[in-house]
């Protein structure tokens, strides 16, 4: 597959000396090229449909959370490989633009991509491309200084790929960094063995009512977290679009609720939610405000094309920690 290059992986170089005093987030996971597509409607198998309006993004759930991290002013790398090819030269561009770092691989496998279609009340249906970001290995964590790092977090589209396991193994063999894990859409393909394993890193989860309701079988938002956090013996946390979002732990249920946008679409809302919320808890904030900072920030992406506020956008929100 190849070995990582360039200067990329010398942690106090990419974060800079406040990574020294304060521990900072590792975004493990995927940077792709979202193609977001406008659709009057979805189309029925065999017809096709014309699309209204395009845009290519960068994207990827890594991506998507460690922009907001480094939005709110967090430490923190963004551990996702860009290939060699169209799609990873398109990402080189956007990212160095937003004055992020990621994990150069020399290999020729290029970076996924992910075809969202996008219907008029902005909920968006995916169809995803996989390259690099699912072809994991463990040589690439052994630059990772991770006492450097306070949270990490990880998806599970690039936890269900081939390289699932070397991510896993890293968390295993570092169990003090504090792990959030987002299952997303591939909660099911993550497979039985790896999700114990997950769940014997005792994680937070996080991930939206569909996804815990159809994972856990349960009828409501309260019976699924409980099932999770059973399995996973610490905090969950459920986002339930947009009304808010729950938090379970042991005895406590807590609910934030958000204020209504008038959506554009949805793409990339979760992941937002997700480095808000782990942004947040890395300066030292309380669940409650945590949710509500998450809240706000997930609104606004809604209020976009694509999964990320540009920073003149962001800076409008008047979020700060």
């Amino acid at each position: 597959m190849g070995t990582p290059y360039g200067g990329c992986m010398d942690q106090r170089e990419i974060t800079g000396d406040r990574m020294v005093q304060e521990k900072a987030v590792l975004s493990i996971g995927a940077i792709m090229v979202d193609i977001v597509c406008s659709v009057s409607r979805l189309p029925e198998r065999g017809e096709g449909v014309v699309v209204e309006h395009r845009d290519a993004i960068v994207g990827g759930s890594a991506f998507n959370s460690a922009n907001v991290i480094r939005q709110l002013g967090r430490p923190g790398f963004l551990f996702a490989p860009i290939g060699s090819g169209v799609f990873a030269d398109f990402v080189k561009k956007e990212i160095e633009a937003r004055g992020l770092a990621a994990l150069r691989i020399d290999t020729s496998l290029d970076c996924g991509s992910c075809t969202c279609l996008v219907e008029p009340d902005g909920e968006r249906t995916m169809i995803t491309s996989p390259g690099i970001e699912r072809r994991f290995e463990p040589a690439w964590f052994e630059a990772v200084d991770a006492a450097r790092f306070g949270q990490a977090l990880a998806s599970g589209y690039e936890i269900e790929g081939a390289g699932g396991n070397a991510i896993i193994s890293f968390l295993e063999e570092h169990s003090a960094i504090e792990f959030f894990y987002a299952p997303g859409p591939r909660i099911e393909g993550v497979g039985p063995e790896k999700t114990s394993r997950i769940n014997a890193l005792h994680p937070i989860w996080h991930l939206n009512e569909l996804e815990a309701l159809a994972y856990t079988g349960k009828s409501t938002i309260g019976e699924a977290a409980r099932a999770i956090e059973a399995a996973s013996g610490n905090t969950v946390v459920v986002t339930e679009g947009a009304r808010g979002a729950h938090l379970f732990s042991g005895e406590e249920h807590l609910f934030v609720p958000t204020d209504p946008v008038e959506p554009v679409d949805t793409v990339g809302a979760g992941d937002a939610h997700l480095g808000a919320l782990v942004a947040a808890r890395n300066a030292g904030c309380g669940w409650e405000d945590a949710l509500a900072i998450a809240n706000k920030v997930a609104g606004a992406v809604c209020t976009v094309a694509g999964g990320t506020l540009s920073d003149e956008r962001f800076a409008q929100l008047g979020v700060c920690l």
